[in-house]
């Protein structure tokens, strides 16, 4: 039993990292330190996970598999990554297909529109 409690924690502690980690690294790079970023993303998530834990074991006094698989989910359903949204409606469809996702991602602002001919 408590193999299993353990392998739920690491597996899915791996996945939430991975998840997490790069939305992180994006908003750190805008700010200036992508690192840091990384680490507050990844940070973020564990909260919400040992959150919803404590709140389990204080409401119901025992800790059950569901409950630290809704934890992990309640962790990656709140965060605001663009491209979690993105592979959670690939996971939910089930089936992958290149039109989920934007092929033009330019940014019409940083385009240059008058170009000089040579």
């Amino acid at each position: 039993m408590l193999k299993t409690y353990l392998k739920q924690f690491g597996l899915r502690s791996v996945g939430l990292t991975l998840a997490t980690f790069f939305g992180g690294t994006a908003i750190g790079a805008v700010a200036g330190d992508w690192l840091m970023g990384s680490i507050i993303g990844v940070g973020s998530a564990f909260a919400v996970v040992l959150t919803t834990i404590g709140v389990s074991l204080a409401w119901k006094g025992t800790l059950e598999i569901t409950d630290i698989q809704n934890a992990y989910r309640a962790a990656v359903a709140k965060s605001d990554s663009e491209a979690v949204q993105d592979a959670l409606e690939v996971n939910r469809d089930g089936d992958f297909d290149w039109d989920d996702f934007e092929a033009d991602d330019r940014d019409p602002d940083l385009e240059e529109t008058d170009a000089p001919s040579q």
